[in-house]
């Protein structure tokens, strides 16, 4: 069982306001841009936030998720829309079909715990598109101040819910605690724990797959990614 089985039922509720229409429209909208066909494959595709919006507009989603209970919920959110998911690990799972747009969002790649798997998904995606598809990578931008200072960086503290992150430099993973008390008292803590990976590695592991980076950006309006940038949203394009 993974940690989102674990939050699936609250997942939407938690992640609030990005299941909002302000952050998802302009997701959408750039998704449909990059895309150079109606065929989208989603790694990662949970409950279907970004998916099903895509789906309305009348492109052919598939997805596939590690978290049978994540699954579970967007089976249940989509309803009569057409969209094929599949229960597997996005560095291995095949589908028999080839699509004209992968993506990869909110930081869904630092699941992947080290570089083998991460460059393993690069690979992965390659397999699904046609020539001249794209695949589209977003996660956060490591703050270097963070990773060097004690290797633990508060970023939330106020009343009844406090997180911190914890760094390893030599595998470049970070664990995220996360820890709350209700009104009533009741108290919950979960943590997870990412790899987190720069710019630099992911263009690299494009290239290594076959792809050519086109576009490198800190938001979905598109604007270009500059030093100090929060986060990355990274497009390529299969050239073999």
């Amino acid at each position: 069982m993974t940690i989102f089985d674990n939050i699936a039922e609250d997942y939407d509720e938690d992640i609030y306001p990005l299941n909002t229409n302000e952050f998802i429209q302009p997701t959408v909208k750039a998704l449909m841009s990059l895309a150079k066909g109606k065929d989208i494959l989603e790694f990662g595709i949970g409950t279907g936030r970004i998916a099903i919006p895509l789906a309305k507009k009348g492109y052919q989603l598939s997805g596939i998720d590690y978290s049978k209970e994540m699954l579970a919920v967007l089976n249940r959110k989509k309803g009569s829309i057409d969209m094929l998911t599949y229960h597997g690990d996005m560095t291995l799972t095949r589908l028999d079909k080839s699509f004209d747009l992968v993506y990869l969002i909110f930081n869904g790649i630092t699941y992947l715990l080290t570089l083998d798997e991460q460059l393993e998904c690069f690979y992965n995606a390659s397999r699904h598109l046609k020539s001249g598809g794209r695949f589209v990578v977003e996660t956060f931008v490591p703050k270097v101040d963070q990773i060097v200072k004690d290797n633990v960086a508060p970023y939330a503290l106020e009343e009844g819910y406090i997180g911190f992150d914890k760094y390893n430099l030599i595998n470049q993973n970070m664990t995220s605690y996360q820890y709350s008390i209700s009104e009533d008292g009741k108290s919950e803590s979960y943590q997870t724990t990412h790899r987190y990976i720069w710019p630099s590695e992911l263009a690299l592991m494009g290239k290594l797959a076959g792809f050519k980076l086109i576009h490198q950006w800190q938001d979905w309006e598109g604007n270009d990614l500059e030093p100090g940038s929060d986060d990355c949203i990274m497009v390529f394009e299969k050239y073999k």
